[in-house]
Formats: C-alpha cells, structure tokens, sequence
C-alpha cells in the first residue's frame, strides 16, 4: 500500500515539471515570434523609408588651405614633419591617414637605406596604432603581393583643421576629391579620412566605401569594407614584354610536344 503511494507521489512531482517545462518552452516561442515579427517590421520599415529617399553627394569643394608656406605642403612639399619624400624613392604605393599624415608602404618592394633593391627579401608584417587608427600590414615583396587590415573608430572622421592647415590649395583639392561619397538623406555617415598614394607621381585615390578595385600603373588593388574596418589588397602585376610572352608560348608549345 506505501509502495503504490510513492507511485503516486513521483508521478504528480514529474507531471509538474513537465507542466513548467511546456510553459517556458511556450513563453520561448511566443518572444521568438514576437523578436521575429519586430525584426521583420523594422527591416520592412527602413526598406521602405529608403525607397522614399534619395541618395546625396556630399562634397569637401568648400575646403580652402590655410596653410602659409606652399613648399612645406605634406604631399607636395619638403616638410619636415611628412616623410613623403623618404617614399618618393619607391616605386610603390601605400596609404595615408590623413588626419595625422600616418604613411603606410604596402612592402611591395623591397628597400634598403630609402632606395629599392632588387633581392627578394623575407615577407613583412608591421603592427601599428596611432591613436587614429589600427593597422595590421603585411607583404611579401618575392611575390609581389601585399595586405593592410586598418580598424576604424565609431566617430572616425575627416579633421578639416588639420588637413587645411598642412595641404596646399592643389593638394587639398585631390584630397577632398577622394574623400567625397554617397549616403541617404537621413543616414549618418561620414567620410573616411585615408587614401591611396601613388609615391612616383603622387595622385590620391579614394578609400570610400563605393569603390571596390584600382588598377595603379603596374599595381592592382581590391578593397573590403566592413563596419569598423577596412582590408586592403594590393599586387604588383607589371604588364609581361612581347619577349617574355614569346618565350612563355615556345615554352608552353614545348611542353605540349612533350606530352
């Protein structure tokens, strides 16, 4: 008679815990679909309001140098505080961070003493933070083949005072140039303030987020943005002579016969 009762007893105990366990896999479903229906009418809404927008160009022509002595220019200049002329040895291109003029050399080359070698070289990684941003740089000079990782601050923006004030009106305007892009009318965005160099004929191409590749004389260059971060790809792929293309196809022909 005990026994039965036991029985009894564990049953009730295991039929409540399996009451609660109902009830809370319910109450999961329900926030699922309700997170899922939110989700959906946000998505739904913000597609909506951008149909309704129109996209704006948003430009840095305005910008004027307040810099006094042209020939201490960053790009252009002798400045002692750019080491652009150091790069202009290099027959290379890199990347600039423009609100505190930051160089980095993409290691497609390799350097001795501030003039290009012709020897190999191991490949090359370089770990930087500046305060303004966060680099990972990595290239292999062999190959011909390089990689910078960069990561962005949330409020990571153009500095006008800065750039104005260590630009000349020229260089300023292929500056601004590369730094205007496209938003919507109600999106908060700003301008990313990097760039391409050229270090031979030191032409600034753009680093906004709607560009997604350059060809830069001999160099070929694919871009990847992300929320806070940019990655850089860049190859040195110097155009083949009509020789080596002719000495490419006997030895292709040659093997051929080989076979």
């Amino acid at each position: 008679m005990c026994h039965k009762k036991k029985l009894i007893r564990n049953h009730k105990i295991r039929t409540e815990y399996l009451r609660k366990i109902l009830l809370f896999l319910a109450f999961l479903l329900i926030a699922g679909i309700c997170g899922s229906y939110h989700l959906l009418e946000h998505i739904i809404r913000n597609t909506a309001e951008k149909e309704t927008q129109t996209r704006v160009e948003i430009t840095f022509d305005e910008w004027r140098s307040e810099l006094p002595e042209p020939e201490q220019c960053f790009l252009c200049g002798n400045s002692q505080r750019s080491r652009i002329s150091y790069y202009r040895n290099w027959d290379t291109i890199g990347l600039i961070s423009l609100n505190d003029w930051t160089i980095i050399d993409f290691q497609l080359n390799n350097h001795e003493k501030g003039e290009e070698t012709e020897s190999t070289g191991d490949p090359g990684f370089l770990y930087r933070n500046t305060g303004e941003i966060t680099c990972f740089s990595s290239g292999n000079p062999s190959r011909g083949m390089a990689r910078v990782r960069i990561t962005l601050r949330e409020d990571y923006e153009p500095d006008s005072t800065f750039i104005r004030q260590n630009l000349c009106q020229y260089c300023l305007d292929k500056i601004t140039a590369s730094l205007h892009f496209w938003k919507w009318e109600t999106e908060e965005k700003q301008a990313i303030p990097l760039c391409l160099v050229d270090f031979q004929t030191l032409e600034i191409y753009s680093l906004q987020d709607w560009y997604q590749s350059y060809f830069i004389r001999d160099f070929w260059v694919e871009l990847d943005f992300d929320e806070t971060t940019l990655s850089v790809k860049a190859y040195y792929l110097p155009e083949r002579s009509a020789c080596a293309q002719s000495a490419s196809l006997l030895l292709n022909a040659s093997a051929l016969f080989a076979i």
